[in-house]
């Protein structure tokens, strides 16, 4: 590793594919307070929650459908999980329902970057 990467911390994210939207209301709620938790970190210039890919694909290579993906960058790993587990996005993810899957089949995942 050269010097100048030494020190370079890898970014960490979440990686959401989207199947199935089983009940909007919920899912809009869910989306309301992750909006606002984006929202309040790009007026505090955190770098966290920094949306770098969403949308619906253009094409498919191989899987199933997906309604929409989403690529969210964070300054390290840990805070990708630490956002994860924070007071504000679990309350956001509470909006789901007891059984998210009755609301909503996706995949979420949280990534190292390179």
């Amino acid at each position: 590793m050269n010097k100048l990467n030494q020190n370079k911390m890898k970014k960490g994210y979440w990686i959401g594919n989207v199947i199935e939207i089983k009940n909007e209301e919920r899912w809009n709620n869910y989306l309301t307070k992750y909006f606002q938790i984006e929202e309040k970190h790009k007026n505090e210039q955190t770098g966290n929650y920094l949306p770098v890919l969403t949308g619906q694909p253009k094409g498919k290579i191989q899987g199933s459908d997906l309604m929409f993906a989403a690529v969210v960058e964070f300054n390290s790993l840990q805070d990708a999980v630490d956002c994860h587990n924070s007071k504000e996005y679990q309350e956001a993810l509470n909006e789901l329902g007891n059984n998210p899957e009755e609301t909503v089949v996706r995949n979420l995942s949280i990534f190292e970057g390179s």
